[in-house]
């Protein structure tokens, strides 16, 4: 797989020890930092090693949360059996429609979709990152409580990791590239379809 050269118009942080700081990475994606090494660089490291997981969870931290929202949806839609359940697809539209509009409301809404998935597959955790985004927490009647900031990368990249591990494994390493490129087409200004 190849990895561009210039910087990624969507991902703000030039070093990308700033962004494995908050990802937690395994130590074999950490020995391949190198001081002033840029997201680029280091991706087109982990994708060489095929270190797969630790490039999708790098990128979870690396992507603006709503474009991290919208790679989660995009890779959960591309892997989906053909037939999904209306649970499944209530999560990812509800995911896609608070990317378009990041409204509280819409926000609250993915929460009660990820609810009703009983939290559980990558449709549910994509509309989880949405709602972890920001904002309160707590119901709208009673004091803010703001998540941490990594929920909602945690999410998207948890999001992608089980849209990839629950299709055929027999094609892992195709579907991890595939989320991967997604990720960097998102990270360049694109809408993440392949």
């Amino acid at each position: 797989m190849k990895i561009q050269t210039h910087a990624f118009q969507k991902i703000e942080v030039s070093d990308a020890a700033l962004i494995c700081g908050r990802a937690e990475l395994s130590d074999e994606a950490k020995d391949f930092l190198v001081p002033g090494l840029s997201p680029q660089g280091f991706m087109a490291s982990l994708t060489q090693a095929k270190l797969y997981a630790d490039a999708v969870r790098f990128m979870a931290f690396a992507l603006p949360i709503r474009e991290g929202v919208w790679w989660a949806c995009m890779v959960s839609h591309a892997l989906a059996p053909e037939t999904v359940s209306q649970v499944h697809a209530h999560c990812l539209e509800r995911a896609a429609a608070w990317v378009h509009d990041p409204a509280d409301a819409i926000r609250r809404s993915c929460l009660a979709a990820a609810e009703a998935a009983d939290l559980k597959g990558a449709a549910a955790f994509a509309a989880l990152g949405a709602f972890w985004s920001g904002g309160s927490m707590a119901p709208p009647d009673v004091p803010e409580a703001l998540p941490d900031p990594r929920l909602g990368p945690i999410a998207v990249g948890a999001s992608v990791l089980l849209a990839v591990t629950s299709a055929d494994p027999k094609r892992a390493d195709h579907n991890f590239e595939d989320a991967i490129r997604r990720a960097l087409d998102i990270a360049d200004g694109g809408n993440g379809r392949q």
